[in-house]
């Protein structure tokens, strides 16, 4: 059984092929990389609660074997949100939690698929008609070898595993870096810090709202003076992102988020 979920009656969202699809629109299909995948997936299976970050670093990446930094966590959560915004969502349905985590909007709706696995070539043409689209394709895993074969090649396994995870984890460093790069623009020079804002700052009220959250950090700048700057739409909070180097290149960051008063 392939279990796959709707989000909201719009989105079709398969774990399996880390994909998401605009049912209102079939062709529309977003093909996330496989952290932002799983951590959707985290947040559905916990949805009604708070992921916190710590949290789905060590589920999303630590149990697979790889350490990372806070840095990539967020430049994952970016992708997953471009992600949802690219197949239809007006509105982000991933909500932060300033310093605690991530959770879902309340009023996200997920309704669980699980689609049969068909065993002849016959099936399909019993099946009766089904009015979802296809899922993609999933490749299914072939039974393991008998133990008395599996001792011989399980050391050359783990060898290729291991090339294998190396050449992934500086592919996915390199895609995520363009991806967070991509969010943001260079506006302008503020002493020695150097002030990007994400592309949905605008107008000139949230340019000189960015602003405001930014400045307090110019005596900073010396040691982290790349300074990146969000705002959150329909919410009322911004986060500020400050580094010893650009996003493109191995770096130390920082990170603080506030909540407007009003």
């Amino acid at each position: 059984m392939h279990k796959h979920y709707i989000i909201n009656g719009q989105v079709e969202f398969h774990p399996a092929a880390s994909t998401l699809r605009d049912l209102n629109n079939p062709d529309r299909v977003v093909i996330l990389n496989s952290p932002a995948g799983r951590c959707l997936l985290l947040l559905i299976e916990r949805i009604g609660t708070i992921v916190t970050q710590q949290e789905c670093m060590d589920i999303v990446w630590q149990r697979r074997g790889m350490l990372v930094s806070p840095n990539t966590y967020y430049q994952n959560i970016s992708i997953l949100r471009k992600g949802l915004k690219k197949v239809g969502f007006e509105h982000d349905p991933i909500v932060t939690i300033p310093r605690i985590g991530l959770t879902l909007a309340s009023d996200t709706k997920i309704v669980i698929k699980e689609a049969p696995a068909q065993n002849t070539d016959d099936a399909e043409d019993d099946a009766p008609a089904v009015e979802e689209p296809a899922a993609p394709e999933i490749v299914e895993e072939t039974p393991a070898p008998a133990a008395s074969t599996r001792r011989f090649w399980l050391p050359g396994a783990l060898v290729a595993l291991l090339v294998l995870a190396s050449i992934s984890v500086l592919g996915h460093s390199q895609l995520r870096d363009s991806y967070f790069v991509d969010g943001y623009r260079f506006t302008k020079m503020v002493g020695e810090c150097r002030l990007y804002f994400s592309r949905d700052i605008e107008t000139q009220r949230d340019r000189d709202k960015a602003l405001a959250y930014a400045t307090p950090f110019k005596d900073q700048c010396t040691n982290y003076p790349w300074v990146y700057v969000s705002g959150y739409t329909h919410l009322p909070r911004a986060s500020v992102i400050r580094c010893d180097r650009p996003m493109t290149e191995p770096n130390r960051c920082m990170s603080d988020y506030f909540i407007e008063d009003h």
